[in-house]
């Protein structure tokens, strides 16, 4: 086949997994950062069909545990190697009762991400609402952020998983986006652009409007967690041993008045996707 980064490359069709990363590597220059190598996953119409007919759904209810029963099948849907209707029919006929309830519902989400981005195109990238809070965020992400050397255990294994995998758990997604956001004070387009340096399956709609969902700037409240919460569903992978000074501690009322200045307003008037006062 021909790839084209500039003038065309030739690239044989019968490479070995060896030899991929540096011919590829070379015909890609300019176009990725970092070290080519090929991803933990193998990719592929042949590997997406092989992972959804091995993936029973069973005990999905229990995926925000991060030793949950996640499907790991969005890298083929953010590729087209996989269609959500096809990825649904599959689950209709595996998983049964809040398995398949929760699971349908989570495709659900990703469609709605996408009929969004279809509407409302570039928007996505700008705030869809106006912030829940008074927030003053920073442009930059942080050099201690990007570099997994924050102290925090958690924070750097989130950083950690995401470069050297290219994927993160979706709990851990929503932790580390809480993280930036609300505690490090960073605009959530940084942190979009870096889960877009670096997720296999991330795709603009599902990106942006997640991060904006935990901003607050496309739902009623902002996202946060505190300890009790990452240490339960990490069954305390980080917490164990930790002599960090962690800034999660504490009651929800109680982070919720650092963060944002007190309580927020638990009936919002829901703004429009225009950013209006009004119903949607």
């Amino acid at each position: 086949m021909t790839i084209s980064s500039g003038a065309a490359t030739r690239i044989p069709i019968d490479l070995t997994d060896e030899q991929l990363p540096a011919v590829l590597g070379e015909a890609l220059a300019g176009l990725y950062s970092g070290e080519a190598r090929l991803p933990a996953r193998p990719g592929g119409r042949q590997a997406a069909l092989a992972a959804l007919n091995a993936y029973s759904g069973k005990d999905y209810i229990g995926r925000n545990d991060l030793r949950g029963h996640v499907s790991r099948l969005s890298m083929y849907l953010r590729h087209g190697m996989l269609s959500i209707l096809e990825v649904a029919e599959h689950a209709r006929g595996s998983m049964r009762g809040r398995d398949l309830s929760e699971f349908l519902r989570q495709l659900t989400w990703r469609e709605f991400f996408q009929l969004v981005l279809a509407q409302e195109g570039e928007r996505v990238l700008k705030n869809m609402e106006d912030p829940k809070s008074r927030v003053r965020w920073t442009d930059a992400l942080p050099e201690d952020v990007r570099n997994a050397s924050t102290g925090l255990p958690c924070a750097d294994a989130w950083v950690t998983h995401l470069v050297e995998d290219g994927w993160m758990h979706n709990h851990e997604r929503l932790w580390f986006a809480a993280y930036l956001v609300h505690w490090r004070r960073v605009d959530w387009r940084a942190g979009y652009r870096f889960f877009r340096e670096h997720l296999l399956d991330g795709d603009i709609a599902s990106n942006a409007l997640s991060w904006q969902w935990v901003a607050g700037t496309f739902s009623a409240k902002p996202y946060f967690m505190n300890k009790d919460n990452i240490e339960k569903y990490s069954a305390g992978r980080w917490c164990r041993g930790c002599t960090a000074q962690c800034p999660f501690v504490g009651e929800y009322a109680e982070i919720e008045a650092r963060l944002f200045g007190g309580p927020l307003d638990p009936n919002p008037a829901p703004p429009n996707m225009r950013g209006t006062r009004g119903r949607r």
